[in-house]
């Protein structure tokens, strides 16, 4: 017997992912076989529901988190680095990041994603382990933290980082807040980096949340949480972890202005801010992909209105405050017209094509180059280009993520429609678009590597929604009942 519009039926589905669904009128359909469509997206508490994962993540966790402590020392009992204090660090950290999620965003996103994001965690701790040991750059900015942690800590703010702000000398001083709070302890400092990176990939989830069914927001967070590049790169003091730390504050505050929650402007605002002073370039594709996600068709049509005219305010005003920065990055005295960006371009090249990495950058002058430079700048080196151990993990990678892409190619053709008018996801593609042109033109294998974690989490997002487009379970009317 088939169920009435009027009726609200408590549907327990009897399968893998276990969702429990009170499916509306809306929410439901009637088919020719007498079988109700249900929108998995919909849950009691209006939470996905993650709980299936979290008993294989959460020995993922313990096994990640054990070896990260004993990792880390190892490398202090061998006085390699002062790090024997992690087998009592890294355990502190994961529980008190759990805490904090389980307090704060379990609600929100499910118990699953709690344990889930945890695990992700403990693999960036593991990660961090030999950036720890190889890095030179983390090791610069934690020198230079803790001579300014020392004028913070005298309630003397007005330093000189010796480096230009926007740019290293802000991450200097991000670095010399961390070491007042750490104590000047390095390998704390480093998994409070670490940490930055991890929480910058959840508040991008938190934002896609409300417009992924139940099947893309699972295999979303899947993806971020356990892709080598996300886990390794930005697991240090450096640029990486803080521009994700950034992004992620962006898409959420933007998200939450498209539905009308105030509070996304004071999100966005600290967002930008946090990408403009440490890569104001980033920050002005961040600035490009909120216009056209703030243009999107949204759906209901007066819905988003207010959201999408404060999201154009701010797109404008951010660029004016960071058009001189980037210019500055380039070697410009300005940029505001086309010859402006091609001459950014070429100062890139010219850059970052040399050392042993090095190759000929495909640069986009036409929409046929646009291919290649896509492949490039998110899927190379490929297995056959590497000429390291590094390098060929990241071909690896590339492979895995090209054929994820490829096997999504159907679903987003199916997903076009929900793309074009979900605005946060229109602002995933736009970054994806945009970052791919501009970057097009580094030549060097190296810093691609680093630089592509920023666009990552954007192209991985893009392969879910497309490998889990399914929006409908069935269910017998029966089974319903």
């Amino acid at each position: 017997m088939a169920a009435s519009d009027s009726q609200v039926a408590d549907i327990r589905i009897e399968h893998a992912d276990d969702i429990r669904v009170i499916p509306r009128p809306s929410e439901r359909r009637r088919t020719n076989d007498d079988v109700i469509m249900v929108d998995v997206s919909a849950t009691t508490d209006g939470a996905p529901r993650l709980d299936r994962d979290e008993r294989g993540f959460g020995f993922v966790l313990l096994i990640a988190g054990t070896a990260a402590a004993i990792a880390f020392g190892a490398l202090g009992l061998t006085g390699a680095l002062p790090t024997t204090a992690g087998l009592f660090l890294v355990p502190a950290f994961l529980i008190g990041n759990w805490f904090v999620l389980n307090r704060f965003v379990r609600n929100v996103a499910g118990a699953g994603f709690v344990t889930i994001a945890t695990a992700g965690l403990a693999l960036r701790y593991l990660a961090a382990a030999p950036r720890m040991y190889g890095g030179v750059d983390s090791l610069d900015y934690q020198v230079s933290g803790e001579r300014l942690a020392t004028s913070f800590r005298s309630f003397d703010f007005i330093v000189d980082t010796g480096r230009s702000i926007p740019g290293t000398g802000s991450l200097r001083y991000l670095a010399g807040i961390v070491n007042v709070l750490t104590g000047s302890h390095f390998l704390a400092t480093f998994l409070v980096f670490t940490s930055l990176a991890l929480w910058g990939q959840v508040w991008f989830l938190l934002s896609c949340r409300p417009v992924l069914t139940q099947r893309q927001f699972r295999l979303a967070t899947m993806l971020l949480m356990v892709w080598p590049s996300l886990a390794f790169w930005p697991s240090s003091i450096g640029k990486e972890s803080a521009a994700l730390f950034g992004l992620g504050l962006v898409a959420l505050g933007a998200s939450k202005l498209l539905r009308r929650e105030l509070a996304g402007l004071l999100i966005l605002v600290m967002g930008i801010a946090a990408v403009g002073l440490i890569r104001p370039h980033v920050a002005m594709i961040a600035l490009a992909g909120l216009l056209a996600g703030a243009l999107a068709r949204q759906t209901g049509s007066r819905k988003g209105l207010g959201g999408q005219v404060i999201l154009v305010v701010m797109v404008t005003v951010g660029a004016m405050l960071l058009t001189d920065a980037s210019a500055s990055l380039f070697g410009l005295e300005q940029l505001d017209g086309l010859q402006d960006v091609t001459a950014a371009l070429d100062f890139t090249q010219d850059r970052t094509s040399q050392d042993q990495s090095q190759f000929v950058a495909p640069r986009v002058e036409s929409v046929v180059d646009y291919p290649w430079a896509f492949a490039t700048v998110i899927l190379r080196p490929f297995p056959w280009e590497a000429d390291s151990v590094t390098a060929l993990i990241t071909g690896l990678e590339g492979m895995v993520l090209l054929a994820l892409l490829l096997i999504a190619i159907p679903g987003l053709i199916a997903e076009v429609g929900a793309i074009f008018t979900r605005g946060i996801l229109l602002y995933s593609v736009a970054f994806t678009a945009i970052f791919v042109f501009l970057f097009s033109a580094v030549g060097n294998f190296g810093i691609l590597s680093r630089q592509r974690a920023q666009v990552l989490p954007f192209v991985l997002l893009i392969a879910a929604i497309g490998l889990a487009h399914e929006r409908y379970t069935r269910t017998e009317t029966s089974a319903a009942r």
